[in-house]
């Protein structure tokens, strides 16, 4: 199934390829046994859904085939191909936000295409946590709600472990693709081999820092807008403030000559206070920039080496 997920998105790259994954639930833990992509006319991306009427009507025919050869059909989520861990997008929760509503244990399975081989597959499972899902329900993302029920961008996701578990044939198949490929990387044990000593910058961490940027101009840009926010409110509690002041005068004086006060709610029919933009949008930035801070720090430490090491000899 792992090999099926892989060869779709290497097929696909750089294009982003998603499809479904079917298995069994026994006792909390999810089996998936099955997987089929997405055709590339109708792939899952930022600006199309798996509740799409093509992509249903896919889902349909090739689940009946499936279920005539006795394959599971039970549905558990989907997987999706990216790149760099961008998965903070609103395609994907709405997407989650329909499997666990029909079924709470289903997952988002995300394999990476351009996370470094030499560190193994990047194959990680998520599911929305009862705390997002609670606050997209009430649909509420007020800075006063997020603080109540403690949703951050941290706990957007809940992450879950994954077990791969593999036949002996696929388990043979892996071992002679690794002892070809070592052979053809290392032909002679006195081959030289100067890459260790290349001190360019890795183009992983390149692209890293080239989406942290992108984040900060999107975060930027919506922090603009709440601070225009906290600029209005600011000024109309002053006016409130201001009014509250004169009609405490003008009662004081009506009290003092015999009249009745007038009533000190009134400010509510004559100020409007205006309204907080959602948080949404901050959330999902703020969530992508720590996976980009993230990675740079997990792969940039063998580059930052290398660089402290040459930097006297160099002269820099």
């Amino acid at each position: 199934m792992v090999l099926k997920i892989i060869k779709a998105a290497s097929d696909g790259f750089p294009s982003f390829v998603s499809g479904q994954l079917l298995g069994v639930d026994l006792e909390n833990v999810l089996n998936v046994t099955h997987a089929f992509s997405y055709p590339a006319s109708i792939k899952d991306n930022e600006s199309a859904g798996i509740r799409s009427k093509s992509i249903v009507k896919y889902q349909n025919d090739i689940l009946s085939h499936l279920k005539a050869v006795n394959v599971d059909v039970n549905t558990i989520g989907y997987f999706a191909s990216t790149a760099l861990g961008r998965y903070f997008h609103s395609t994907v929760i709405d997407n989650l936000l329909h499997l666990q509503a029909a079924n709470p244990n289903a997952v988002f399975l995300l394999y990476d295409n351009a996370h470094p081989t030499e560190s193994g597959i990047s194959l990680k499972a998520y599911r929305l946590s009862e705390a997002f899902i609670q606050a997209r329900k009430e649909g509420s993302f007020s800075t006063e709600y997020l603080q109540k029920v403690d949703l951050t961008y941290r706990n957007i996701f809940d992450e879950l472990p994954v077990s791969i578990k593999n036949s002996h044939l696929v388990t043979l198949f892996l071992q002679t693709l690794e002892k070809k490929n070592a052979s053809q990387t290392h032909p002679t044990s006195l081959a030289s081999n100067f890459d260790k000593f290349d001190i360019s910058i890795d183009f992983y961490l390149e692209r890293n820092i080239e989406g942290i940027f992108n984040s900060i101009d999107g975060f930027h840009t919506d922090q603009g807008s709440y601070n225009w926010y906290q600029r209005q409110m600011a000024r109309e509690k002053l006016k409130i403030k201001q009014w509250q002041h004169k009609r405490a005068l003008e009662n004081s004086a009506r009290v003092a000559s015999g009249k009745d006060p007038l009533p000190e709610d009134e400010w509510k029919t004559l100020f409007k206070l205006p309204e907080e933009p959602s948080r949404y949008d901050n959330l999902l930035i703020s969530g992508q920039t720590d996976k980009f801070c993230s990675q740079i720090e997990d792969f940039g430490a063998n580059v930052n080496t290398k660089l402290f090491a040459t930097q006297k000899s160099l002269n820099i």
